[in-house]
């Protein structure tokens, strides 16, 4: 093959200067190897490729058809490697992403906008589900990265993670809501009160963080249902009771709902944090090209 490819290269060569001097100079060679090539290949090929004189070189019909032939396979050849190339960086091909509810509204669009810029021929497949069911699917090879709220439960050696921003857990309340009053909600103001709790199957990570929360202050809320996200705003605005939701999550609607800051939480104690998670072995080029447009587009804390 290297051989064949050598001997259409220096065909080429001669059939553009069509004088085998100059062709020899462009090639770097002597002039008798290289009419020893092109008599070569035209053996094998069973044509005359180029009718000689004293005077000129000219290429025969066969030579001609070679020629585009030739030029043709040059390209291809050429197109390939650079598509391997791309491939290769993670400037091609297709990456299946996963991302939570809770992503919507502040990283996912910001990261999609950046990545498309940055590598448009890439392919995206989008595909949201709760942070459990993501994680289970990067682990399979369903999913080749995704934007998940990482309980320390779900990580295991066979996957990375990487923080990219802490949301704060904010109190969503009715806007005519009496707590709505104050600047910001102690915790001890929840005592009793009916409360839309995070369910553990479904959001295991929020369920976690808020229950650290009421663990550390001892304080007990009355549950009056178990939901996820996009539902427990739903139920919030239909009076059933308040929730605490991170802050990107869901925005004030005037006369409607509004949202609080917890008083007196310590450090860090109600920061959500959101992670990218993609295998260790994972062998898309795409999958690194991603996290760098992430981790350049968003760096924790948030």
């Amino acid at each position: 093959m290297a051989l064949v490819s050598r001997a259409l290269g220096a065909f080429v060569v001669v059939a553009e200067e069509l004088h085998f001097g100059r062709a020899a100079r462009r090639l770097h060679m002597s002039q008798p190897p290289l009419s020893q090539q092109i008599r070569q290949l035209e053996e094998d090929v069973g044509a005359t490729l180029f009718t000689r004189t004293t005077r000129s070189v000219q290429l025969t019909p066969a030579g001609r058809l070679l020629l585009d032939r030739a030029r043709r396979l040059a390209a291809d050849a050429d197109a390939a490697v650079k598509a391997v190339g791309r491939l290769a960086r993670g400037e091609e091909g297709s990456l299946t992403l996963g991302f939570t509810h809770s992503t919507v509204y502040r990283v996912l669009p910001q990261v999609l906008e950046a990545f498309r810029a940055r590598l448009p021929n890439v392919e995206l497949e989008l595909k949201q589900f709760t942070s459990g069911l993501l994680v289970e699917g990067v682990r399979t090879g369903r999913v080749d990265v995704a934007l998940v709220r990482l309980s320390p439960s779900m990580l295991d050696t066979e996957l990375r993670a990487q923080e990219i921003v802490r949301d704060r857990m904010m109190l969503l309340m009715p806007a005519d809501h009496p707590l709505a009053r104050l600047d910001a909600v102690p915790v001890k103001a929840l005592e009793g009160l009916p409360f839309v709790a995070y369910s553990a199957e479904d959001s295991r990570y929020f369920h976690e963080v808020v229950e650290r929360v009421f663990a550390r202050h001892e304080v007990r809320p009355r549950i009056v249902h178990e939901s996820f996200l996009p539902t427990m705003v739903a139920l919030v605005e239909a009076r059933m009771g308040l929730a605490l939701v991170p802050a990107p999550a869901v925005a004030q609607r005037e006369g409607v709902l509004t949202v609080r800051p917890l008083a007196g939480v310590e450090d860090g104690l109600d920061l959500a944090s959101l992670h990218c998670v993609w295998r260790r072995d994972a062998s898309n080029p795409v999958v690194r090209a991603f996290v760098e447009v992430l981790l350049q587009q968003n760096t924790a804390p948030g």
